[in-house]
């Protein structure tokens, strides 16, 4: 059975946005650039109705890889004993660099770790592979000399000795590697895993909807590779400029996966590990219609109340906790994960040496022109990419025979916790300028700290995007924060706006990392307390992990 395209407003090709006017600029002035063949349609990121087929595979022959007690992605415990993750070259069909672990007679490949929270996790990395790196522990309450910044590297052939002590309320959270200048290269390669946190109303949530792992509760994990170097990362000007889209998506390191479920709740962990791909997620049943889901949690765990909702939008990094029900679906349906067209906004002015001296230890100084540059137009040529905002189909679900009567949704999922609030705002603005992605007109520097925050501070952070700009996926280490407001957004966010303050129902929970879209102004508030002695060095970054690699982070001082 072949799903159809949907019949609501996501059939509707993506708005005219200043992408697609500087590709049609493009198509004018700098056709020489674009390889051949290469569609209008193609080119515009419009929508037709052989995209399905074009863009993406239609068929899906491949199970889904679900973690298991070993192997890829296992579910390793951890707390007891140490574990020793080891760097290394991948094998076979997997990915091309890989964390392997070992656990009594179970060998493991970028284990998805499990830990209790109070726990203290002793973590060895030992570095087998040929090239510099370091874990950094993503989404997790540490201390500096545990996080994993990218400051202090492992050398190929030495070790670093982590000490986690787990202060983190329940919920999925991952690692990843963090060196400067290397970590796009090495997480397009694959060397990432998940890091589970249980706890006790972790524990009933499970027990109410009678969930359990690697059966009815599934990590999702998305991202995506070029197809013709699945194992290779060769970025292009554009890449570096915009980030790095392959042209296929992979689930759980699957690419056209299908998973045989019965008709009844399932629960879904998602991560976006892509480096650079917003996915807009919904899920299509094979009549055309939408089938609607339960938010249960974001990056930081489970949320008050579940919401309901159509679609989401998921940023590199960012972390869902869905509930989707397949009760009622007769037996033989399929159903559609998918990511829908969606306006990219993606606009950056051509940059050209300004007369004068140079700024900021740049080599040229830059002023804007309003030519298209051809990064832009190598992106909307390059025949290895399906630029970020067209449609893709991710994963069918195959239903088959139907189960009794379902215990009901929990109405409160987690004990609400106080949100935090400081009446002044600390302005951050997200732009580019001098050919570079900065975040208050700056770029990374290891020897200095351009955000100083009291110990024990609160405080509220107002992240203003600029228009001549794109998404920016912004991740604070150390600390989870919570949105308090969107102004200014863009018109494809209207519908899923769920609380006051234009907040999506993405923003109602705990954060570490947080979409902010051209012109658009986010404001959100963080407890900087901790436990940990003297002063902290945290990183603010943006994880479109091309932007981060060419210097959208600074350094942040605590106490």
């Amino acid at each position: 059975m072949t799903i159809p395209p949907p019949r609501d407003d996501a059939a509707i090709a993506p708005r005219a946005t200043r992408r697609r006017v500087l590709s049609s600029l493009v198509a004018g002035t700098l056709g020489a650039w674009l390889p051949q063949p290469l569609t209008a349609l193609r080119m515009l990121g419009t929508r037709g109705p052989s995209d399905d087929l074009c863009v993406t595979p239609a068929r899906f022959d491949t199970p889904l890889h679900v973690p298991g007690r070993d192997g890829l992605m296992g579910r390793l415990p951890a707390g007891n004993d140490p574990v020793v993750l080891r760097a290394t070259a991948g094998t076979g069909t997997g990915p091309a660099l890989a964390f392997g672990a070992n656990s009594g007679n179970s060998a493991y490949v970028n284990p998805m770790l499990v830990a209790r929270r109070g726990t203290v996790l002793r973590i060895t990395l030992a570095n087998e592979s040929a090239e510099p790196t370091i874990a950094h522990w993503h989404g997790l309450a540490i201390d500096t000399a545990n996080d994993g910044n990218g400051e202090r590297l492992v050398a190929p052939g030495a070790a670093f000795d982590y000490t986690i002590a787990v202060r983190n309320r329940a919920g999925l959270y991952w690692y990843h590697p963090h060196p400067h200048g290397a970590t796009a290269s090495q997480a397009a390669r694959g060397l990432f895993g998940l890091f589970a946190v249980e706890d006790d109303e972790e524990d009933a949530l499970r027990a109410a909807l009678a969930l359990v792992p690697g059966e009815t509760e599934i990590p999702l994990v998305l991202h995506d590779r070029k197809r013709a170097a699945p194992g290779r990362y060769a970025p292009s000007s554009s890449d570096r400029l915009f980030g790095w889209y392959g042209d296929e998506p992979l689930v759980n390191f699957t690419a056209r996966p299908f998973l045989d479920v019965t008709a009844r709740r399932y629960r879904l962990r998602v991560l976006n590990a892509a480096n650079a791909r917003n996915f807009r997620l919904a899920f299509r049943r094979d009549d055309g219609a939408t089938l609607p889901f339960q938010l249960l949690g974001t990056d930081g765990g489970l949320l008050e109340r579940p919401q309901q909702c159509t679609e989401v939008f998921v940023s590199p990094a960012e972390r869902l906790d869905v509930l989707v029900d397949f009760a009622g679906i007769a037996p033989g349906s399929l159903v559609l994960l998918e990511s829908r067209a969606f306006d990219p906004m993606h606009a950056v002015p051509a940059q050209r040496p300004a007369t004068g001296a140079a700024a900021d230890g740049e080599a040229h100084a830059m002023r804007p022109t309003m030519e298209p540059t051809a990064a832009a137009a190598e992106s909307m040529g390059a025949a290895d990419t399906v630029p970020d905002g067209m449609p893709l189909q991710l994963l069918q679900f195959r239903i088959h025979a139907a189960e009794g009567k379902a215990p009901p949704l929990p109405a409160r999922l987690s004990a609400p916790l106080p949100l935090p609030v400081a009446m002044d705002e600390r302005p951050l603005r997200l732009g580019f300028a001098k050919g570079r992605w900065r975040i208050n007109d700056r770029v990374y520097d290891v020897t200095a700290t351009p955000i100083v925050v009291a110990r024990n501070a609160v405080e509220t952070w107002l992240i203003r995007n600029y228009h001549t700009s794109m998404p920016h996926a912004m991740h604070l280490h150390g600390f989870q924060f919570r949105v308090l407001e969107r102004e200014t957004s863009p018109g494809e966010l209207a519908p899923l706006v769920a609380a006051d303050r234009g907040r999506l129902a993405t923003d109602l929970g705990w954060k570490d990392t947080v979409l902010v879209w051209p012109g658009e102004s986010v404001k959100i508030a963080i407890d900087f307390r901790h436990p940990f002695p003297g002063e902290q060095i945290y990183l603010f970054h943006c994880h479109n992990l091309e932007h981060e690699d060419g210097g959208m982070m600074l350094r942040v001082k605590v106490g």
